[in-house]
């Protein structure tokens, strides 16, 4: 596989996080040891971002009158059992290209989920016709970033990177993102991702006169997941879902002929996107988008996106369980979408 050496590790820890301790952390970015081939890999904790905080879960929770899909999702309950439905291919129609992956370049994993996450969601009713507006560009994932960490943060991130899932759902709801463009006379631009302006945001938070702009385009619900089934119910009516959790995923020799990867040995302290269900294959899953580039080979599926990988129910489910991944509405709730076909 010419492709296992894709995991590279940096020297930079997630420092500064009384959570976390004072211990060094690796996490992906650009440059460092390159690791992967490494017979002892599979055993090494990979920190690409993803904080587990207990604490601003239950912030989230008393903050929100209804928190759980469980709560708001009676019109889709069940729906999503034995169907097919892919939500990339309304981004690739809206951006008129291949879909091409994000690649995080320091502990933003979080952010990268959730700009993924937002732009699958507002193509899909684009393209549908829910939300009559024309697509203009992809979301700012600095602008997630440095304001989940400092807007609407419910702990102490330090000056290390990294992030929980809760606080960037918050962020987006409470506040909005914004696209990949330049603002106030170019005083601000996002246009192109980077690593050092995301880190920059992260210890800095969003700029005050940049939040009325953010308040333009926000995200109407977001709910915690606990399952499998909401999980595959959700992404089966267009709700794309945020996955942050600690399960890994074993890479050795790529994808398997099914397109999966199996569990691993090796916690991932990430966040990924899950953006299309087939519950009614042989093995039922999820597809996961990944934000490490082209990262990872193998047998493809449904003309699957370049840095992605299907995950069993099971192994989904697991990660729903942590109790941080989160689905995302434009709507006031989870209403019932006609999305059973094979957009692909």
């Amino acid at each position: 596989m010419l492709r296992r050496d894709f995991l590279k590790l940096s020297g930079v820890g997630l420092t500064g996080i009384g959570i976390l301790g004072s211990g060094g952390m690796e996490y992906f970015g650009g440059g460092g040891t390159t690791f992967g081939d490494d017979a002892n890999s599979e055993d090494k904790p990979i920190y690409a971002g993803w904080i587990d905080s207990p604490v601003a879960r239950q912030r989230f929770i008393r903050e929100n009158d209804k928190p759980f899909l469980s709560q708001m999702n009676e019109q889709i309950r069940g729906t999503g059992e034995g169907k097919v439905v892919c939500l990339w291919p309304y981004l690739e129609k809206s951006e008129e290209r291949k879909f091409t992956p994000h690649n995080q370049e320091l502990g933003d994993c979080v952010s990268h989920a959730y700009g993924l996450g937002v732009d699958v969601l507002t193509a899909t009713q684009n393209f549908r016709n829910i939300v009559p507006q024309r697509w203009v560009a992809e979301s700012s994932t600095e602008i997630i970033y440095g304001g989940g960490r400092r807007q609407t943060n419910s702990v102490n991130y330090g000056r290390g990177d990294g992030m929980n899932g809760v606080d960037a759902a918050a962020f987006v709801n409470k506040y909005g993102v914004l696209l990949r463009q330049k603002y106030l006379n170019g005083k601000y631009d996002f246009s192109i991702y980077s690593g050092q302006i995301a880190r920059n945001l992260g210890t800095s938070g969003v700029p005050v006169e940049l939040l009325p702009l953010c308040r333009l385009h926000p995200v109407q619900t977001v709910s915690l997941v606990k399952s499998w089934e909401e999980c595959r119910d959700a992404v089966a009516n267009g709700y794309p879902v945020t996955m942050c959790s600690n399960v890994g995923f074993s890479t050795r020799g790529g994808r398997d002929r099914d397109g999966f990867l199996s569990p691993g040995r090796q916690p991932w302290h990430h966040a990924m996107l899950i953006a299309g269900i087939d519950d009614s294959f042989k093995r039922p899953g999820g597809l996961i988008i990944n934000s490490w580039g082209d990262w990872i080979d193998g047998p493809t599926r449904l003309n699957q996106p370049t840095g992605s990988f299907w995950a069993d129910a099971s192994v989904i489910n697991r990660a729903m369980r942590q109790s941080d991944s989160i689905a995302l509405s434009n709507y006031a709730g989870y209403p019932l979408q006609d999305l059973d076909y094979r957009f692909f």
